[in-house]
């Protein structure tokens, strides 16, 4: 089949799914923002980059994996997802813990809100409860947690951007297999022109499979011989380029924005947002990527209002993901404001800085939140309001 005939044929089938119910991208879990940028596709690039502490690998962890993981669990028809996560910050206990915590706010309907710090019982005052401890070895949190670790692998022991890229082909090597195709290349030696076999496709074992690559970040990156810390974070890049382009895998690079970003100066003029220009370590990422996420704590930089939105009002609990680049669907530049809380890796999509009511709403919910501590607010009135809160943003 030729290149010209595959391409309108892969334009043919996506269309064909569409009118079988099937999806061509996993739906972004903000709802208003949805119609700027659909969601995670296969063979797609993401970067997402913040300042130091703002949150980056939990919001990747939200829309890369929890999101995913959960979305198939519960949409089987649709496919699956493989992640394989590089975490170059935390052990891969911690990391499950996490996933823990996540698990526990979100099967409890959002009433059992306990942070990792608490779970592992680190106040000598704060013993974890042990209901808590009976509910993950329940039946019911059994099977999540054992689905949960046959969907994500978590790698902490290869950081060094040869060592990913092998494992990643490895592993696609494993769950699939390739087909080759004969070209003319000329010897520089001899210029005389030799056939040689190249691969033409990867054909998965489940083409309804997205594969997910997470790399957490880019500046605890071993470095190769000879190439320092940028060279190394260009080479693990133009790799993650070789791996969405031929295998169909979708890497998501974790960047920090320098720290120069955050000087007195950029405070006084207000431009600590993330920035193409304020990555860290390597800015040559921006030219690989599909989509870049940026994402920002006007809290931490001391403002008092962002966006309509009232700083003080929120404190810690709010940040704001821009698309900073994007090739794909031309969201560039577009803000979406999202409730944060880091002890259980949510972020949801807040109603618009105008709507008055539903504002009071987020207030009414972080004073309760404020005022507890494990068992933060009733579990009827908790998901009820974010029953609310979703019909807005719908």
């Amino acid at each position: 089949m030729s290149l010209a005939t595959r391409a309108l044929q892969i334009l043919k089938d996506r269309r064909d799914r569409i009118l079988r119910g099937l999806i061509n991208c996993l739906p972004f879990p903000f709802p208003r923002f949805r119609v700027w940028f659909p969601g995670i596709e296969r063979a797609r690039y993401y970067l997402v980059t913040a300042n130091q502490k703002i949150g980056k690998s939990k919001f990747a962890d939200k829309v890369f994996v929890y999101d995913p993981f959960f979305y198939f669990l519960e949409n089987p028809q649709q496919g699956s997802v493989k992640v394989l996560y590089f975490t170059r910050e935390m052990s891969k206990e911690d990391k499950m813990m996490e996933f823990y915590s996540h698990l526990l706010y979100r099967l409890s309907n959002k009433s059992i809100r306990i942070s990792p710090v608490d779970l592992k019982s680190t106040r000598a005052d704060k013993p974890v409860p042990q209901e808590v401890l009976d509910l993950l070895e329940s039946e019911e949190y059994t099977r999540y947690i054992n689905s949960f670790a046959n969907t994500v692998t978590f790698i902490d022991d290869i950081g060094n951007p040869t060592g990913v890229n092998k494992y990643c082909r490895a592993w696609a090597a494993e769950h699939g297999h390739f087909t080759y195709t004969t070209i003319k290349k000329k010897d520089p030696d001899t210029g005389r022109e030799e056939e040689i076999e190249v691969i033409d496709q990867y054909i998965p074992d489940d083409p309804e499979q997205i594969v997910i690559i997470i790399f957490d970040n880019a500046s605890n990156i071993i470095e190769e011989s000879n190439l320092g810390k940028m060279g190394s974070i260009e080479k693990l890049s133009k790799y993650f380029v070789t791996l969405r382009n031929q295998l169909g895998m979708s890497p998501v690079l974790i960047q920090h924005q320098a720290q120069a970003q955050e000087g007195t100066d950029n405070i006084k003029l207000k431009l600590m947002k993330p920035s193409a220009s304020g990555l860290a370590d390597c800015k040559s990422t921006i030219r690989d990527i599909n989509t870049a996420f940026g994402l920002y704590s006007p809290f931490k930089f001391g403002e008092h209002s962002y966006e309509g939105y009232n700083i003080d009002m929120f404190r810690n609990n709010i940040r704001f993901m821009e698309i900073i680049d994007d090739r794909d669907n031309g969201a560039g530049g577009l803000v979406c404001p999202l409730y944060f809380d880091g002890a259980v890796g949510v972020f949801e999509e807040l109603p618009r800085a105008d709507d008055k009511e539903a504002i009071q709403g987020v207030y009414n919910f972080l004073n309760r939140l404020r005022g507890n501590t494990l068992m933060t607010v009733h579990k009827n009135k908790t998901k009820r309001f974010f029953t609310n809160l979703f019909k807005k943003n719908g």
